[in-house]
């Protein structure tokens, strides 16, 4: 065990003189790492805390959310009921519209088929009477007719 105990001796004040040695140096960086990790605790607290109000206001919008719905929906019900009360008043007003142009055309129609029917009525009227009239002249009434309708116009060509 003897033998054991000078090598142990000698490693335990290798590193007790290593440790004396690099104290300030170890210190230092132990310091320093605890900065480290408390400013990175504080980070990360102040971190957690701004994730909690974000999370809270996303809470909030989401049960506003539901009014907001029933909002927009009460708002496009309104709209579609001032637009369908709109057509149908944008109807009534096209239908009284077409009823009275429907009218008038009615009346034009009745009046250029009654003109229509006056002047087929009188052309028949006329042609009827002229073949009475043909029918009612005899040859010889054409042949004195014929002569007195030319003595005029010989009396006419005379005069000029």
């Amino acid at each position: 065990m003897e033998k054991l105990l000078w090598p142990a001796l000698n490693l335990l004040g290798l590193l007790g003189f290593l440790v004396y040695k690099t104290k300030g140096p170890f210190f230092t960086f132990l310091t320093g790492r605890r900065i480290e990790i408390f400013n990175g605790l504080n980070k990360s607290k102040a971190q957690l805390e701004d994730a909690e109000k974000k999370r809270s206001e996303a809470e909030l919008r989401i049960s506003r959310l539901g009014v907001e719905t029933a909002e927009i929906a009460s708002e496009w019900k309104q709209k579609s009921l001032v637009q369908a009360d709109a057509v149908r008043q944008s109807s009534v007003r096209v239908i009284a519209q077409m009823k009275s142009e429907a009218e008038q055309n009615k009346s034009a129609l009745l009046d250029a088929t009654r003109a229509s029917i006056r002047a087929s009525f009188r052309k028949a009227v006329l042609n009827s009477a002229e073949q009475k009239i043909i029918q009612a002249l005899n040859p010889e009434l054409h042949a004195k007719a014929n002569q007195r309708v030319l003595a005029e116009i010989m009396k006419g060509e005379s005069l000029a």
